[in-house]
């Protein structure tokens, strides 16, 4: 007899999903789970996310840098931007792993310890993100001009998938960071 597997649209996770990764024990992510490899997986995280970010101006630290033609220019920086993209999604994943999937989970999941410890972390990601917007703005208006989708110059495509990725993983980092047992 199969059980419904509840999907929760809104967080973009499943029942069975979220019960799994609540309540597994396995041994192959164990070390995933004590503070100094979540924290490490946290500052991993962190620069990933720069990296990608610093793919919109890439024009601007190249100069004088980098004395490749156009072809090998584009395909160094493409295969670059591809690796750390993967590089930085999978660090989320295990950082989603080890801390339980606690910060995507739906309230009926959690305990009450765990409803709070996750309501924290969404305050602080939420008051962390908020100087964010700050910094992108003063970036917007004393930066360099960035516009989405440029095949050569300022591509603004590439901050854009960082602050996409920061909001996203913001939370979970917080609760890796600041919790001693997950």
């Amino acid at each position: 007899m199969s059980k419904k597997n509840k999907i929760y649209w809104s967080l973009g996770v499943t029942e069975k999903g979220t019960r799994a990764l609540l309540t597994d024990e396995n041994s192959k992510f164990k070390w995933l789970r004590s503070q100094r490899n979540r924290r490490l997986i946290v500052i991993l995280e962190m620069f990933g996310i720069l990296a990608v970010a610093l793919g919109s101006y890439l024009p601007i630290l190249e100069i004088g840098i980098f004395n490749l033609d156009n072809g090998t220019d584009l395909i160094i920086f493409s295969v670059s931007a591809i690796w750390v993209i993967l590089l930085t999604l999978g660090c989320y994943s295990l950082l989603r792993i080890a801390v339980r999937g606690i910060a995507d989970a739906p309230d009926e999941l959690l305990d009450e310890r765990q409803i709070q410890v996750r309501d924290t972390s969404f305050r602080y990601a939420y008051l962390s993100m908020g100087y964010l917007v700050i910094a992108l703005l003063l970036l917007m208006f004393f930066g360099p001009e960035l516009q989405l989708f440029q095949p050569e110059g300022n591509d603004g495509s590439y901050l854009m998938i960082a602050t996409l990725f920061a909001f996203a993983s913001a939370p979970s980092m917080i609760l890796a960071w600041r919790e001693k047992d997950i």
